[in-house]
């Protein structure tokens, strides 16, 4: 049978609190109907010892006013039984004579008579006064008047005991339920991580071991959002690779063959417009290195590390991107600080088709009467390369995954320009990140030192801009 938690806490701790709070009440309650019946019985005692020393006759008339002070019937015997005296007449020597006189009054004897049930006491009274011989004075107290006067005096220590239980009833299930609650919440935020919703659950304002558990919680699902993402990342990273293989393949090879084709027809007809046949050439060749990258995403090799003059390799960017900066009518600039003459170990090609893809995507968010400007910095041990662009940005929805496969906020782009770039400056030991404001800027750091032996891993960093 299953047994909530809620109920482990709750019973023990309210059936205990109750047992104590009952038998506490039910005690104080037996001892207050006690000390009920002891002050009656003190009272009646007074009143024995004020007939006992009386100065005047106790007759039958001065018993009946005794009995409407005292509320208790009177009846004075001598020594043989016989009756002296009583506010009452109905009651025989012969019933009276089993009853022995004693030192006090205790009503505990009971007698029935007509008109109900009596609580009877004797008590011996010394010769005194016009009375020479010993006598006994019995009395009758009827026992609904002395229970009617108990549970009088038991009622408020029930009264207040059943309060108490219902406080406690009420405390106990409110502290069962405040410990529970998160446990609860905690069962239904894990129910969550199972079905891959990694919401986390808010924490609760004190500081205590279910605090403690939630935010374990919260840890494990973020864990499991970033494993998915990983995962999901690598899903893609493969099936780009079963499906780029084929296909980069089969264009690569066309390329190819039409670049030699250009350089036969420029062989053969020297002189007429060489200009345009070279830049035919560079597009083919660029073509060719860009099918070449598309064919080793999600499998960084190692680059082929030279020393890499920076400033010539924009500069050569700069002049295979003029014709499409033209085309699009977008200003290209390129700046740097006086006199850089910047170089690192890297590999030179890697590093024009990260920084062709950069260009390239601002020259696209720039649009029509734009502007895209490449600037150089260069430090101890780092160099920093900055492309910005006067587009309006990348969309709020794909900001945070740009840099990962087939995301791209451009309704004709396939969202691997981006993960190319990373996997590059990864795998030259940078970074690379958008930078938050305006203009759209992505800065990309390299170190001017060696680089560590084999392809680096590609980190899982997020950025936002245009993913081509």
């Amino acid at each position: 049978m299953r047994w909530p938690l809620r109920y482990q806490i709750l019973v023990p701790f309210a059936g205990t609190m109750l047992a104590v709070v009952a038998v506490v009440s039910s005690l104080d309650a037996v001892l207050s109907a006690r000390r009920s019946q002891q002050q009656i019985e003190g009272q009646l005692g007074e009143v024995a010892r004020t007939l006992e020393a009386a100065n005047f006759p106790l007759t039958d008339a001065v018993l009946k006013q005794t009995r409407g002070l005292a509320g208790a019937d009177f009846v004075l015997t001598d020594r043989q039984g016989q009756l002296l005296a009583a506010s009452r007449r109905d009651l025989s020597a012969q019933t009276l004579a089993k009853f022995p006189a004693a030192g006090e009054v205790k009503l505990d004897r009971p007698l029935v008579l007509a008109d109900g049930t009596y609580l009877h006491a004797a008590v011996s009274l010394a010769p005194h006064g016009l009375a020479s011989d010993p006598r006994a004075l019995h009395i009758l107290y009827p026992q609904d008047d002395l229970r009617l006067a108990r549970w009088q005096a038991a009622y408020p220590s029930l009264v207040v005991g059943s309060l108490a239980l219902v406080v406690v009833a009420v405390l106990a299930t409110a502290i069962a339920g405040r410990m529970s609650r998160p446990i609860l919440e905690l069962r239904q935020q894990l129910g969550r991580l199972v079905r891959g919703e990694f919401q986390p659950l808010a924490v609760p304002a004190r500081n205590d071991e279910l605090s403690d558990l939630v935010r374990s919680a919260n840890s494990l699902g973020e864990q499991l959002e970033e494993m998915q993402r990983v995962i999901k990342r690598s899903e893609r990273l493969s099936l780009l690779g079963q499906l780029s293989g084929g296909l980069a393949h089969q264009l690569r090879n066309s390329v190819t063959g039409a670049r030699i084709a250009v350089q036969l027809h420029q062989r053969h007809c020297a002189g007429r417009d060489a200009e345009s046949l070279e830049v035919a050439l560079r597009q083919l060749k660029i073509t060719e290195s860009h099918l070449q990258r598309f064919l080793s995403v999600g499998r960084p090799t190692a680059p082929q590390q030279t020393e890499c003059d920076v400033p010539q390799l924009i500069e050569e960017v700069v002049a295979l991107v003029a014709p499409a900066c033209k085309h699009q009518r977008v200003a290209l600039k390129f700046s740097s600080a006086d006199g850089c003459e910047t170089s690192l170990p890297a590999d030179a090609e890697q590093l024009r088709q990260m920084l062709m893809n950069l260009v390239l995507n601002g020259i696209e968010a720039a649009a029509p009467n734009g502007w895209v400007r490449i600037e150089l910095e260069e430090e101890p041990s780092l160099v920093r390369l900055r492309v910005l662009d006067s587009g309006a940005g990348p969309d709020a929805e794909v900001a945070d995954r740009l840099f990962e496969p087939f995301v791209t906020g451009k309704p004709e782009g396939i969202g691997l320009g981006l993960p190319v770039v990373r996997q590059i400056v990864a795998a030259h030991d940078g970074t690379v990140r958008l930078l938050p404001g305006t203009p759209t800027c992505f800065e990309v750091t390299l170190p001017r030192g060696p680089m560590a032996e084999g392809p680096a891993p590609v980190p899982a960093q997020a950025a936002g801009a245009t993913n081509t």
